[in-house]
Formats: C-alpha cells, structure tokens, sequence
C-alpha cells in the first residue's frame, strides 16, 4: 500500500483562515475518501490546516515522523507561499501541489504560485489543477503516488552484486558512488563462489520438495542425460536455493548474478534460481518478488527493480536478437531464464506453469543445467533501459504488444530458451541509435507517465519513443 499525506494551506490571516477552514476541510475529506476508494493509496491528514509558520513546521515534522512515499500539498485558496517552502523543506520526500476545482476560490493561483515558490528553490515536485471526483484526476495522482513510492523506496535499498561485469559489458557494470548520490541505493558483492559453498549444505529435503513442486506444476522437464542430467537438475535446484539464502542472509533487495561463464561453464547454469526470484512464487509458496538481472548487468538490474516498484509486478531482462520482417516482430530472448509470471501474467503458479518447460542447456555452456523454454503471453507493455553517458543517466521509455508466436516459427529465435515477440513501430535502422545497450527491460501495461516523473525525481533524463 502506497503512504501519502495531506499539507494543507490556508490565508496567513487568522479571521480570513477561520472562515476558510470549513471548505478547506471538506477538500482534505474529498481526496482521503476519493484515493482511498483506489485501494492503492493509504492517506493521512495532517491534524491542523497550516496558516502561520510555526504550523508549517509543525505539521510537516508530523508528517516526516511517518514513513510516507510522498506528500500531497492542498491548495485550496491563495495559501501564503512561504509556508509552503517552510513545510517542504522539514523532509526529502516527493511533492504533489494539488489545486482542486472550486470557482469559489483561486486554488490555482495558488498551486501556480506555491510552485513557483518550490521551482526558484530546488524543491522538486508534480504540479495538478483538477476535479477529485473525475477518474482522470484520480489517475494522475495515482501516478504520481506510484512514481513517489518507487523513488522513496529505492533509498536504502541494497543490490547484491553477485560475481563481477560479464563478458566484458562495460554497459552493465555499476558506479557506486553515482549510485549512492543519485538512487540512494548500495551496491554490495558477494563472490559466486558463495553459490556453491552454499550448495554444498543445503539439505536433500530441501531439493526434494523443489524438485517436486517443478515437476508437479510444469509442462514438462526434459531430461537428455547429456547437458541435463537427474543429478545436475537437483544440482541446479540447491544453487537456485543458495541463491535465495543469500538474498536472505545479505538482505538485499535486487541483485545481479554474473553466472557467465564462471558457473555455466564449470558447475551449471543458474537459470532456475534467477527465474523463480524474479516470481512471485517458488517451491514454497507466495513470496515477494526479487528483480534478478543475468551477466550482473547492474543498469538492467536497477531499470528491472524500478520496474516492478512502480507497477507492483514482475520486470524482466531480455536481448535484442533479431528482427522478423515477415513476421514485423523483434525476437528478444533470454538465455535461459526469465519469471515465469511472464507466460499467462497469472499470480496462480499453476496457470503460468502448465506453459513451461525444463530443458537441458545449450551445448555453449559445458557446465550444462537446465533453462527454462516459453513464450510470453500476449498483451501490453512498458519498456525501458538506464544508461549513462557523459552527460550522466538517462532512460529509454517506450511501449510496445507481445505477440504470441511459435518460437520455432520466428527468425533469431532459439527453441530451448524463453522468448517475447514484441510488436513496434521503430525499426532497427532507427532503434540502433536511440538503444545504448544489448539489454531491455519490460513490465505489462502502461507505466509510461510514472517512469517519466520517476526520471524527474531522480534528475536524470527520461527519453521517450
């Protein structure tokens, strides 16, 4: 549940304040009542309509004592702007500067001069003219709510930085000083020599149940006594497990796992792990999700976790393979692991699963293990890419629909790993210069104008297509 609170601004004279309070009241009980019918947005009130400085910081430290994702400003009449700034600089969280629609009063006078007020100081925040009873206005505080709760809720975070940059992809390798200052976010490494050590101890009963709850619930698990082995499957089983006491053991809120070629060369590949933390479920039951980025791709990681805080589900890390011109479709796989929630968009494991299958890994990696092979279900998207430059950060943000297809039928496509079909108006001759990386990520639905503010809250660029 999303946390927002509720500044609201009077005239700094008592006798005009006293008059105004009633009306001003009515506003903060039409936006608690209107935003809590959502089911997304718990609010709070602060107890005293701010009309003097004092009350300014008072009712703000109220609020910053609360934990909240961020702050709506009500802006019902000309409120004195100075108590505006006096309140907003008590805490750091997001601000949204809400005129209502009432001819009775110069609400948006107000908002338009409180914001300006906020704009000449620093004081980043979303400014909103509009009715609370009209669905439209509702969803653009929703908006903001989500991009506030995604911004706030990344300070603290800790991403797990297991094994180090793969392949030599510089585009995914992570600065942790820029990380700090820019996402309040900590990166921590842990060798993936901890993965093995790890799985060395983890109980056969633990593997059991596992292996049990896959083969119960899948499609099918191919076994071709090669590449993938009874043995090496229940191996594979205890790293994903190891891999999840990690998480658990460091705390650490999304992760990047190199796997290429240390593990998937010597020991076995570690999809099962990265694809059922990525899940809103595993072997042992509902659980929360953990954005899960394969090579450490630390930038992908981070877009992944942004992601799914400002949708509440499953992200994704994908290739940009090939482009299918008779199918018009770019064929964008992973190798060998992606969440699984991603075949049906289904939080009942059952629904998803019946569409996977186990296979053995491709021959390229010796240390063989099992993938796992489906395509996405169809339906909408957001994509989008973190990259940096020497300007600094930015982020690709478009839309695109998954297609369903045959994996077989489509060009640049491997039969043994999971696929989207993703159906888009920019070509590749244009995509090849606005795509400053190798990877993409991807939510369902339309998270367009969330990102976009989440780009202005964080200072970085938003740069959409």
């Amino acid at each position: 549940m999303i946390r927002l609170g509720v500044l609201s601004f009077s005239d700094g004279r008592e006798r005009v304040h006293k008059s105004l309070e009633p009306d001003i009241r009515q506003h903060e009980s039409r936006i608690k009542a209107s935003l809590e019918n959502t089911g997304e947005v718990e609010i709070t009130l602060a107890p005293e309509i701010i009309y003097s400085p004092e009350l300014a910081r008072q009712q703000a430290r109220y609020l910053s004592a609360l934990d909240l994702d961020g702050i709506i400003l009500n802006m019902v009449v000309f409120a004195f702007p100075n108590y505006v700034l006096m309140a907003t600089q008590q805490n750091s969280v997001p601000y949204l500067v809400l005129g209502p629609h009432d001819n009775r009063y110069p609400g948006l006078g107000g908002t338009l001069a409180a914001g300006g007020a906020l704009t000449q100081v620093g004081i980043l925040h979303e400014r909103l003219w509009g009715d609370i009873n009209d669905e439209l206005t509702i969803k653009r505080i929703l908006i903001f709510a989500r991009a506030a709760a995604t911004v706030q809720r990344l300070r603290g975070q800790v991403y797990g930085l297991i094994g180090g940059r793969s392949m030599g992809m510089i585009t995914g390798a992570a600065p942790a000083e820029q990380w700090a200052r820019l996402f309040g976010v900590d990166i921590d490494h842990t060798d993936q020599s901890e993965i093995i050590r790890i799985a060395k101890d983890v109980p056969s009963s633990e593997v059991l149940k596992a292996r049990h709850w896959l083969e119960s619930q899948v499609k099918e698990i191919l076994i071709d006594d090669k590449q993938l082995t009874s043995e090496k499957l229940d191996y594979e089983l205890s790293c994903a497990i190891a891999l999840k006491e990690i998480v658990k053991q460091k705390q650490y809120d999304f992760i990047g796992l190199k796997c290429h070629f240390d593990l998937s060369e010597y020991f076995s590949v570690q999809c099962l792990g990265a694809s059922f933390l990525n899940d809103p479920y595993d072997w042992d039951g509902v659980k929360g999700v953990i954005p899960v980025a394969c090579e450490a791709d630390s930038d992908g990681a981070l877009t992944m976790q942004i992601l799914h805080l400002a949708s509440g589900q499953p992200s994704c890390l994908l290739d940009w393979r090939f482009f299918d011109v008779e199918k018009a479709v770019y064929t964008l796989p992973n190798c060998g692991a992606a969440p699984t929630w991603f075949a049906r968009r289904s939080f009942d494991p059952a629904i998803n699963l019946r569409h996977i299958r186990v296979v053995p890994a491709i021959t390229k990696y010796a240390g063989g293990g099992a993938h796992i092979e489906f395509t996405f279900g169809a339906g909408p998207v957001t994509l989008a890419r973190l990259s940096r430059s020497l300007s600094g950060y930015k982020m690709l943000i478009t839309r695109g629909d998954l297609v369903e297809h045959r994996i077989q039928d489509v060009k640049g496509s491997n039969p043994q790993w999971p696929h989207a079909f993703l159906s888009h108006p920019l070509l590749p001759d244009a995509l090849i210069s606005k795509v400053e990386a190798n990877h993409i990520h991807l939510v369902a639905g339309d998270y367009i104008a969330e990102l976009e503010m989440i780009c202005r809250f964080l200072g970085i660029e938003p740069m959409v297509i």
